[in-house]
């Protein structure tokens, strides 16, 4: 994804990322997919919140993504609806969590803060809702899918309902 070690914001669809191939209209002017996120939350200093949105335009039929950092989202940009046919009426697939990748023979580096979900000193995803066509917010307080790589390295927990929340992380390892 990047050469560095920073954390950013980035966006995915069928095998593209970020600004790599055509198609993402960008419309914001402060952020753009692929930019590092910072700072970032550690275990013993403040907390950094990110609220995320993505959502059909009725009138468009785009899907757009909303960011912000510890404040109200703002537009970032959409994926026209020519790009993604099959999401005529929801979407597919909404992945959230955490994505690490190193070269070996170096270790995996840490995800989150470097904590794993045992407390909630780990690096979470909170107020997780789905909002419907007329704009009904649902919390989500089940569990869902489950992907984990290096579940000797990396965890998380499940959705802890009342809080509509989960945490995920690791200090990393050797794989």
């Amino acid at each position: 994804l990047s050469t560095d070690s920073n954390t950013h914001f980035y966006v995915e669809w069928t095998d593209c990322l970020n600004m790599e191939c055509p198609g993402f209209q960008k419309t914001s002017t402060s952020i753009t997919p692929g930019d590092i996120i910072n700072p970032v939350s550690n275990s013993k200093g403040r907390k950094q919140y990110i609220t995320l949105r993505q959502f059909k335009d009725k009138s468009t039929g785009d899907w757009h993504i909303h960011y912000g950092f510890n404040g109200a989202p703002q537009p970032v940009g959409y994926l026209p609806k020519s790009l993604l046919p099959g999401l005529i009426d929801k979407p597919v697939e909404i992945s959230f969590g955490g994505l690490v990748s190193h070269r070996k023979p170096q270790p995996s580096p840490p995800m989150g803060n470097g904590r794993l979900p045992a407390t909630t000193a780990a690096a979470s995803f909170s107020d997780i809702k789905v909002i419907d066509e007329n704009g009904n917010k649902f919390a989500v307080n089940i569990n869902l899918p489950v992907r984990i790589s290096l579940t000797r390295c990396y965890f998380l927990s499940g959705i802890d309902g009342r809080k509509s929340r989960f945490f995920y992380g690791g200090a990393g390892c050797d794989d």
